[in-house]
């Protein structure tokens, strides 16, 4: 039977920060926090049952980064929440330790 592990590009960082997730099919958004996060991807607790393959915008709110992504997977966390995995795009340094700084 062939190995179906897969092992991810890069680590993912333990990295609690906010990010407003919205979507162009619907015009609500929802600020979330990550769980962790890497250049291509993040972990996120949501209140909202985003859809598989939903296309997202993701932006930081302390820092300016801003991205595009999809939700890979959702996976149910409690009887209100949801833990959405994000492919994320287009790249930026969501791994930077500058944005989880206070100003």
């Amino acid at each position: 039977m062939p190995d179906t592990l897969v092992h991810r590009k890069e680590d993912r960082v333990p990295l609690k920060m906010f990010v407003n997730l919205s979507s162009s099919d619907d015009p609500s958004f929802e600020l979330a926090p990550t769980i962790d996060i890497s250049c291509h991807g993040a972990r996120v607790l949501t209140r909202r049952s985003w859809l598989p393959n939903q296309q997202l915008s993701i932006r930081s709110i302390r820092g300016s980064v801003k991205s595009f992504g999809r939700v890979a997977h959702r996976q149910p966390y409690t009887d209100n929440r949801f833990v959405i995995g994000i492919e994320i795009f287009s790249l930026g340094d969501w791994t930077a330790r500058d944005m989880t700084k206070t100003t």
